[in-house]
């Protein structure tokens, strides 16, 4: 294998930008006919990015492996990004159920961070999914990572990336639990603002 050349990163990059412009327009689609069908918007915002080639250079050396075309593809797994940030538990799982009743693409993994957070206090649902792509007559499978989360969820994990930056490559122990102790108070938020949510929604489903 041999180091990736520029003309094969403009087309490899092409792929994936495609791809992000693919799964933008299938995800408005889905998300304004739900919100017509039930008269429910899930969504408070989308962020979205294309990985950078500095960026994934770096993880590749991260990683260890050689800086290959086959390794991009093999091993980065975010180089389309979609973050869907929304008010309540509940719609975290709206929006996993509305990803997944498209017949555009295929669901290649998913993690349940809500249920089974990481040792960090790390919380959000992740759904890896693949998106068909036509270019110079073929057809391939492009990668991109959709995480899902509330909007509590949202405030922890960018408070704590922008710690981590900060903090030396060994974090103090008690800092550690300072950190997750904050998460564990996030959730607890998360499901009392879910149970004010099913409560309010008792009372206008009753109109």
């Amino acid at each position: 294998m041999h180091e990736i050349n520029s003309t094969e990163w403009e087309k490899m990059l092409l792929k994936y930008k495609f791809a992000k412009t693919m799964l933008e327009a299938e995800l408005k689609v889905l998300l304004e006919e739900h919100e017509f069908r039930t008269g429910n918007t899930p969504v408070e915002h989308i962020k979205t990015r294309l990985k950078s080639e500095t960026s994934i250079l770096k993880k590749l050396e991260d990683k260890g492996y050689e800086k290959t075309v086959e390794n991009v593809e093999k091993y980065i797994h975010d180089i389309v990004g979609f973050r869907i940030v929304c008010s309540f538990l509940s719609d975290v799982y709206d929006i996993v159920n509305i990803i997944k009743s498209s017949k555009n693409f295929k669901i290649k993994n998913e993690n349940d961070y809500i249920k089974n957070p990481k040792d960090t206090g790390y919380s959000s649902y992740h759904l890896n999914i693949l998106i068909p792509i036509h270019l110079e007559q073929k057809l391939e499978y492009v990668e991109a990572e959709i995480q899902i989360r509330t909007v509590a969820m949202d405030f922890w994990a960018s408070l704590d990336h922008k710690l981590q930056y900060k903090l030396p490559q060994d974090i103090p122990v008690y800092l550690e639990r300072e950190l997750l102790s904050c998460s564990n108070e996030i959730k607890l938020m998360d499901l009392k603002m879910q149970h004010l949510y099913d409560i309010v929604k008792k009372y206008t489903d009753k109109k």
